[in-house]
């Protein structure tokens, strides 16, 4: 009897090789990471929250992985430009993202040609903070209730516009929100950043704004702005006696923005459960708690599997509430 010999392709055999390689070398990355320094991306604009909770994350984290987080800010289309870097980058810990409920639950019914899919292309990492959205005014505009607001806009249909931190943020969702269920004509006005709209705001050309808490205290305090209203279900600890939107007379009116860091799909277990431990850490210092909660941020350390719930969940509800404002994709 012959004997056949079977001869493997030489392809073949560098492919078997080459995974081979990967599987081995994968364990050491996950051990070594991080090995240069990393790139965080926050897709709005400095001095906006997400970017003062970012900077807050970078400099604790940086001091137990060993290696400086570079904190960059690339605005613009809700935020779906630098979420899409990050989307598309190496799936190796070194570039993440500081999204939210508006790069990732309201953006997608925004635009008719996302360059990424919110659940797909990343890979949840944890949950940071929550933080509520106040609407103010300038202090010109004689107003000084939310009924007031409605209105004076009802008398002057058209007249009033309001700033946001751009396109598909949880502000500018957060205006579409007052003036449909408040029956009025609002004006959209979008920036790369809020902080970017705060000279219009304070110069009355743009007399609205809706904004955090965190970076709009600021400004309260110093009387540039008054403070109508927060967008939360319920009233914020560092300013009691601001009413709640529901409160100040419209039933059923809630959206919070949650900021949450993610990386590229395909990003492995190992340096996923290492970044989301280090987040964890530092969201329960003592320091950085007391911080984000004096400036109306609750902190929210949790599960990459608890953050993807979140995500799915605000897709459904941020839907209904796009839909109801009537606001269509671009």
């Amino acid at each position: 009897m012959t004997r056949r010999s079977f001869a493997v392709p030489v392809v073949l055999c560098a492919g078997i090789a080459g995974l081979a390689v990967a599987m081995a070398a994968a364990p050491v990355a996950a051990q070594d990471f991080p090995n240069r320094p990393v790139r965080m991306v926050v897709p709005f604009g400095a001095g906006g929250v997400s970017d003062i909770i970012g900077r807050t994350l970078a400099g604790r984290m940086q001091e137990s992985l060993g290696q400086p987080i570079i904190v960059d800010n690339r605005g613009g289309a809700g935020g779906s430009i630098g979420s899409d870097i990050v989307a598309k980058a190496q799936p190796d810990g070194h570039t993440l993202l500081l999204g939210s409920n508006g790069t990732h639950a309201i953006v997608p019914y925004l635009y008719r040609k996302l360059p990424y899919d919110p659940l797909k292309d990343f890979t949840p990492i944890g949950m940071v903070a929550i933080t509520p959205t106040v609407l103010a005014v300038n202090p010109e505009l004689p107003v000084k209730s939310v009924k007031e607001l409605l209105a004076y806009a009802k008398a002057k249909p058209g007249a009033l516009s309001f700033a946001s931190s751009g396109i598909g943020s949880t502000s500018h969702l957060a205006g579409e929100m007052l003036g449909a269920m408040g029956g009025v004509t609002l004006t959209h006005v979008p920036y790369k950043s809020a902080s970017a709209a705060y000279p219009d705001v304070f110069g009355g050309r743009v007399p609205m704004i809706f904004d955090s808490v965190l970076s709009m205290t600021a400004h309260l305090k110093a009387g540039k702005l008054r403070p109508l209203a927060v967008t939360t279900p319920k009233r914020v600890g560092s300013l009691p006696d601001l009413p709640t939107m529901a409160e100040a007379g419209l039933p059923g009116y809630a959206i919070t923005l949650w900021i949450a860091m993610f990386g590229p799909a395909g990003m492995p277990p190992a340096i996923t459960a290492r970044l989301n431990k280090e987040v964890n850490r530092v969201l329960t210092l003592p320091e950085v708690r007391d911080q984000m909660a004096a400036q109306g941020s609750e902190v929210t350390p949790g599960t990459p599997a608890d953050l993807l719930a979140a995500v799915k969940t605000d897709l459904k509800r941020m839907g209904e509430i796009v839909k109801a404002a009537k606001i269509q994709p671009e």
